[in-house]
């Protein structure tokens, strides 16, 4: 086996033989040179990797190996900072839609052809007189009022004691009165009817 070993130690082509004499001359050059060597080596591979992978993605398309790799990048590059950064502004599209909030606190009076219902304005802010709207139907009741900040305040009563006639509203610097006419001098108990 020995003589095996030797025989072929001893046919090393030149083409090796060379290879082995330039590391041999490159152990004998400086370091700085070694480095350069070795960063344009590199930078060749790179290249010639980069066009060998362009140049199979060319040639067979989407069915290419290297497919995957086809994109580019487009993303913004980052720019070293750990800072969120704002990439662009447009305006809203839309208004929001303003904030609904039922009105709950309230007192009602009931008067022999009327039922008089008062809403305190000081939790609710101030509201122009042509902000509050009414609507009636001769069992139900729905004030909206909108505020100078926008919020929706809306008092909703689906099921009156007894029937009316009428809803009228009147606006006073602390308060609104909202007057239903009943529809008979019929005594009311209380304001909704319960189920």
């Amino acid at each position: 086996m020995a003589d095996i070993v030797n025989e072929t130690a001893a046919e090393v082509p030149a083409e090796e033989g060379s290879a082995a004499a330039a590391e041999g001359e490159a152990e004998t050059t400086s370091p700085a040179e070694s480095a350069a060597a070795e960063d344009a080596a590199a930078g060749e591979t790179t290249t010639q990797a980069e066009n060998a992978l362009r140049e199979n993605i060319a040639q067979k398309g989407n069915n290419a190996y290297y497919y995957a790799h086809a994109h580019k990048i487009d993303a913004p590059v980052w720019d070293g900072h750990a800072e969120p950064r704002l990439l662009k502004k447009q305006a809203s599209s839309e208004a929001p839609a303003p904030v609904k909030r039922p009105i709950s606190k309230y007192a009602w009076n009931d008067e022999k052809d009327k039922v008089k219902i008062y809403i305190s304005l000081d939790s609710i802010g101030e509201v122009a007189d042509d902000a509050v709207t009414i609507e009636n139907t001769e069992n139900s009741l729905t004030l909206v009022m909108i505020t100078s900040t926008g919020a929706s305040h809306q008092l909703l009563i689906t099921k009156l004691y007894d029937n009316i006639t009428a809803a009228t509203f009147r606006k006073k610097p602390d308060k609104v009165i909202v007057t239903l006419k009943k529809a008979s001098s019929f005594s009311w108990h209380d304001l909704k009817k319960k189920d």
